[in-house]
């Protein structure tokens, strides 16, 4: 016997009765979903007659049967009379839901097929969380990857600045601001190293500043 929580409230369906919550990553947000919930948003990832969760490996084209109606994927041998126009239980029948339990003195009894229900919808969510994991770990390091990309271009500037600041007194470099064809500011600014008292553009010291 599950004892139901009381208070709990699922994210999606607001149900009062959810009895078991689950936390995963739902529409880019953690949310705590019902189990009945868990399994209504993910119909390509189990077969919704014996609940078998195939994860990355869905049943191959001839041992499956696809709902017309939605992206639900069951067993050919589950559903052997199955007629040429499939409808997976949830788009066949209106009034059916997931994990339907008629609670008893505060309590529901987990039969074997709720327990699968619950396995299912389980096994699910920690796939569910370990891609949310793995993704951000990803994003994580493209992160770092920017910032230390990003500090050493301010670095060179700084050291550059400073050199140019250093050696004020005996100017060597010169800043000019770059225009375009037709005499617009770009809000470029090009350091040209001062040769003989005029401006004149270097290999070494050409360099740009946005």
């Amino acid at each position: 016997m599950q004892q139901i929580v009381s208070g709990s409230r699922c994210a999606v369906c607001s149900a009062t009765r959810p009895f078991i919550l689950h936390l995963l990553p739902y529409r880019g947000i953690h949310r705590h979903l019902c189990t009945a919930c868990v399994l209504d948003s993910h119909p390509g990832s189990f077969c919704p007659i014996c609940f078998d969760v195939y994860l990355h490996n869905p049943p191959p084209p001839r041992l499956r049967l696809l709902c017309l109606k939605c992206p639900s994927i069951s067993h050919l041998s589950c559903v052997p009379d199955a007629p040429s126009g499939y409808l997976c239980p949830l788009c066949s029948n209106p009034n059916f839901t997931f994990f339907y339990v008629t609670p008893t003195n505060n309590a529901i009894e987990i039969n074997t097929h709720l327990a699968k229900q619950l396995v299912a919808a389980a096994t699910i969510v920690s796939e569910s969380i370990h891609n949310a994991a793995v993704m951000a770990r990803i994003n994580a390091d493209i992160r770092v990857k920017e910032a230390l990309s990003a500090k050493a271009e301010a670095k060179q500037v700084l050291d550059r600045l400073k050199y140019m600041i250093d050696n004020q007194n005996h100017p060597k470099f010169s800043p000019i601001l770059v225009s375009d064809s037709s005499g617009n500011d770009t809000g470029e600014i090009r350091i040209y190293e001062v040769k003989g008292g005029s401006s004149q553009s270097s290999d070494d010291s050409d360099t740009i500043y946005k």
